[in-house]
């Protein structure tokens, strides 16, 4: 048996808790008192996760890598209420829905969050 074998349900479930610590305001240290965690383990993950994350995006093929930023071509379109939602589509497949008056902040806040940067 290896000896660092992966267990996908523990990095998920520690996935989470980075993203969580990540938007909840509080520090590392705060955020693991509440969560009763240690915080030598957070730390830890924080650190083995963005290595994994590093090395799947480096060991991805070119053709299927997308580029941060695509061209995009807006249309005047009347029959387009003014209101309607804009899809943007994210490196890993998922699709985020943005509606008219979305705060740019927060906007870029889940980006960064869905594209596996830190806040």
């Amino acid at each position: 048996m290896a000896r660092h074998e992966r267990d996908l349900g523990l990095e998920r479930a520690w996935r989470r808790h980075i993203e969580r610590q990540c938007t909840s305001g509080l520090t590392i240290r705060d955020y693991c008192c509440d969560h009763d965690l240690a915080e030598s383990a957070f730390y830890f993950w924080r650190r083995t996760i963005a290595e994994r994350d590093r090395q799947a995006s480096a060991s991805a093929p070119p053709a299927l890598t997308t580029p941060a930023f695509v061209p995009v071509t807006l249309i005047d379109d009347i029959s387009t209420p003014a209101s309607s939602p804009i899809d943007i589509y994210l490196r890993g497949g998922q699709r985020l829905r943005v509606r008219a008056g979305c705060d740019p902040q927060l906007l870029a806040a889940v980006l960064a969050l869905l594209e596996g940067r830190s806040c």
